[in-house]
C-alpha cells in the first residue's frame, strides 16, 4: 500500500519525542525549526540552547508523557520501548513514528532540500533512508540557491494579479513562458534590467522588481 504524501503545518503543536540520542536530536532540530513545541523524554538530556519551546524532562517514559500530543517520535533505540510506546500513542489516537523500525510506525519522514519556502521531499516509505539522502545530493546541485528568489517573483506576481480589481483568472501560461525565457538564469546572474524587460514583455506594465517589492542578491 503507498503511503500519502503531506505537508504539515505544526506551528505550535505538541510533539513529544522519546529518546534523547543522535536520532532524537534530529527530530528535535527539524521540530522546533518547524515551530513546532517539543516535550522532550530522555534520563539524561543532552545541553540543548534554552527556548521556551522545548520542555525537557530528565526521566524515564511515564505512559502520561504523551498526554495532549499531536505527534510522538519514539526515538530510544529500545525496540521492545519504542513499541510499546507506538501502542501507547496509538491507544491515544495519536500518529507515531518509530525511526529504528519505520514499518511498525504511522508516518515517516522524507529527506527534505529547502530552498526558501521551495521545498523538495525524498522519500523511500523508509526502507532505504541512504537511497534517499543520496538523492536528496543529487537535487541539491540541481536546485541552486537562486530557485528560492525565482519561487519569491512569481509568488508575487500570483499575490499583486490577483489582488487586482477585474483580474481575469491567474494566467499559467505566463509563468511558463516566464521559465521557458531563461528567468531562472536571468535570477541566478543578478541580471535586474533584463528579468524587467522580461516581466514587462510577458506581463505588460507594473510588474518590475520594484512593484513587485524584490531584492536580487548583490
Amino acid at each position: 500500500m503507498a503511503d500519502y504524501p503531506l505537508h504539515i503545518n505544526l506551528a505550535d503543536r505538541l510533539c513529544v519525542v522519546v529518546g534523547g540520542g543522535p536520532v532524537g536530536r534530529r527530530k528535535i532540530a527539524g521540530l522546533l525549526a518547524a515551530g513546532a513545541q517539543v516535550r522532550l523524554i530522555e534520563p539524561h538530556p543532552p545541553a540543548f540552547e534554552l527556548s521556551d519551546r522545548i520542555e525537557i524532562v530528565a526521566r524515564v517514559y511515564r505512559a502520561a508523557d504523551l498526554n495532549h500530543a499531536f505527534l510522538v517520535f519514539a526515538a530510544t533505540g529500545n525496540g521492545e520501548l519504542d513499541r510499546a510506546i507506538a501502542t501507547e500513542a496509538r491507544r491515544q489516537g495519536i500518529l507515531v513514528n518509530l525511526p529504528g523500525e519505520p514499518a511498525a510506525g504511522d508516518f515517516t519522514l522524507p529527506s527534505v532540500l529547502r530552498r526558501g519556502d521551495l521545498t523538495v521531499s525524498v522519500s523511500t516509505a523508509g526502507r532505504s533512508p541512504a537511497l534517499a539522502a543520496l538523492l536528496k545530493e543529487q537535487l541539491n546541485e540541481w536546485l541552486p540557491c537562486h530557485w528560492a528568489k525565482v519561487l519569491e517573483i512569481l509568488a508575487a506576481i500570483r499575490d499583486k494579479h490577483l489582488a487586482e480589481p477585474g483580474h481575469s483568472p491567474y494566467n499559467r501560461q505566463a509563468v511558463n513562458k516566464l521559465l521557458k525565457a531563461e528567468l531562472v538564469e536571468l535570477v541566478a546572474a543578478g541580471k535586474a534590467e533584463a528579468i524587467d524587460g522580461l516581466l514587462k514583455e510577458t506581463l505588460g506594465n507594473g510588474y518590475t522588481l520594484r512593484e513587485l517589492a524584490i531584492d536580487l542578491p548583490s
